[in-house]
């Protein structure tokens, strides 16, 4: 990534945090901690010492969006360039989170017809685990509301979809590296 196009990035964050702490400090310290603490809205009434909260919590949502308009876009480059090279992404294997560590030890690989069957065979065996936690995760949830309460049950439940969404990255490119490793190893 370029320096200017960090800088588009982290500036607009950096400016936001400072903005938003500043008009935490301001509710906090001069409108009561209004929009701070939990807030009833069935009675909440407007008053002009809320502008800061509110003009804040407004710019973090939109800086939000627009990294979140980044990365699809980052992403969609990304694709495209691996579509003209016919080559995986690079990537360091030192980030070590999830499947990056597998991805960056196949960093830069020619993306050939062999390669692209080991990455079917591989997303398949991901999605099928995955599938099975998130069948667990419903199980889970017709089963458990007999002996836990409802809100217990469904931060369970989002906690094993959210397993199955990592556990399904990180499988891929776990089962792509050992599906690749393998070939090569039969071949010697």
């Amino acid at each position: 990534m370029k320096k200017n196009k960090i800088k588009e990035i982290v500036i607009p964050g950096i400016i936001g945090i400072i903005f938003l702490a500043t008009s935490v400090w301001y509710s906090v310290r001069y409108n009561e901690s209004r929009l701070v603490v939990p807030t009833d809205f069935e009675t909440y009434k407007f008053s002009p010492k809320d502008i800061p909260m509110i003009c804040s919590t407004v710019l973090t949502m939109v800086y939000i969006w627009y990294l979140v308009a980044c990365i699809i876009k980052a992403a969609i480059q990304e694709k495209k360039n691996a579509l003209k090279s016919n080559r995986t992404r690079k990537l360091n294997p030192k980030l070590g989170f999830l499947g990056f560590f597998y991805e960056g030890k196949m960093s830069n690989t020619l993306m050939d017809e062999r390669f692209r069957e080991n990455k079917n065979k591989a997303q398949l065996m991901a999605f099928k685990a995955a599938f099975a936690v998130n069948i667990i995760a419903l199980i889970f949830l017709s089963v458990g509301e007999s002996f836990m309460s409802i809100e217990y049950l469904l931060i369970g439940v989002q906690i094993l979809i959210a397993l199955s969404i990592a556990l399904a990255a990180f499988l891929s490119e776990y089962l792509l590296y050992r599906y690749d490793q393998d070939e090569y190893d039969m071949k010697e």
